[in-house]
């Protein structure tokens, strides 16, 4: 399958990224290294949850986005200039494989900036990756988010710009999932979790 082409060059970028603490689970398990000694957090457990409004302006809660299966959560926001644009091409590429995949997949992309980004702000940004099915992209009021992204490992009270890049993949009916730090190699291993999940 031919992937974006400029794919390749913007995760080399990744490679700088200093890793974030977990903050998924309570008591955390131990860290393991997968077999490349890229660091990947492993966390069991129920989701947060919250009110959320998607890019389509449907309320809902964050758990009912997500939904019961396999998914792939990742954090951004529509200023960024920077880490966003290689975040959603780490789910762009998990949405153009989706005829490998056993089961559906739910993409979820929550934003960081729930002050300023509206809906139609992640519609906007949405129709720019080509109005995929199968990809939420969430706001909601402050009050909601922020205490969801602090729970999720994804806010720390730092500037916006600070914000450090990973994803979540996992089955939300086992309550299983698996935090990846940013490497070049993620959006395969994206891939091979998400694969995982659907089994």
């Amino acid at each position: 399958m031919t992937h974006s082409p400029c794919l390749a060059a913007i995760l080399l970028a990744a490679v700088a990224i200093a890793p974030s603490r977990p903050a998924i689970a309570e008591p955390q398990p131990a860290a393991i290294f997968d077999s490349s000694g890229v660091l990947i957090d492993p966390a069991d457990g129920l989701l947060p949850d919250a009110d959320v409004v998607d890019q389509f302006g449907n309320r809902m809660r964050f758990r009912e986005a997500v939904g019961e299966g396999a998914f792939v959560l990742n954090f951004t926001y529509t200023r960024c200039t920077e880490l966003c644009g290689m975040a959603d091409l780490y789910l762009t590429d998990i949405d153009d494989r989706r005829d490998e995949l056993a089961a559906p997949v739910r993409l979820v992309t929550l934003t960081l900036d729930p002050a300023r980004d509206r809906p139609q702000d992640l519609l906007q940004r949405h129709q720019d990756f080509g109005s995929p099915e199968g990809w939420l992209r969430l706001t909601g009021d402050p009050a909601e988010i922020l205490p969801l992204l602090v729970r999720l490992g994804a806010w720390d009270g730092s500037p916006l710009e600070d914000h450090k890049l990973f994803v979540i993949v996992g089955h939300a009916g086992r309550q299983q999932m698996v935090r990846l730090e940013a490497d070049p190699w993620l959006p395969e291993r994206i891939f091979r979790l998400a694969s995982d999940f659907t089994r």
